[in-house]
């Protein structure tokens, strides 16, 4: 096959290229043109019942059968009649339970307040530029560590 041939082949194959350009999307292709198409419309669906969300019970399952631990009760953090019924623990593991909790409690504040202070003095921040409600919080934040240091030495007492 001569030069001239296969030239003229390759033209009449772009023309005829040209010919089934899809006056919808622009493209060429054989056949209907299909705007859009599906690559999962012929799977069957997942096995998996809690793909999409969780079972607490089983989880609690799970969690207690696969470490051997037990899921404890928050006891701290619950209402008093709760707490005071609550038959985990005696009446004197629960104060020596809360002060423990409270003095953890204590130390996460006391980190926080520290490095508040310490990007305040770090950046130069005065107390001018505090919000509107900034200083009506923090006198309020003293009121209630002076009730808790009240009642801190009540039970001390």
């Amino acid at each position: 096959m001569s030069i001239s041939n296969k030239l003229k082949e390759i033209i009449d194959g772009i023309i005829g290229e040209e010919q089934n350009i899809c006056e919808q999307c622009g493209e060429v292709h054989e056949g209907e043109c299909v705007k859009e198409a599906s690559t999962t419309g012929n799977v069957a669906g997942y096995e998996t019942p809690n793909a999409f969300g969780s079972d607490k019970k089983k989880e609690k399952a799970n969690a207690t059968n696969s470490t051997g631990y037990t899921i404890v009760k928050e006891l701290y953090n619950q209402n008093y009649p709760s707490f005071k019924k609550d038959e985990t623990k005696n009446s004197r593991q629960k104060v020596n339970g809360a002060i423990k909790e409270i003095n953890r409690k204590l130390f996460e504040i006391e980190r926080i307040i520290g490095r508040a202070a310490k990007l305040k003095t770090e950046d130069g921040v005065s107390s001018d530029n505090y919000w509107k409600s900034t200083k009506p919080r923090m006198t309020k934040i003293a009121e209630r560590l002076m009730k808790v240091s009240h009642k801190l030495r009540e039970i001390a007492s």
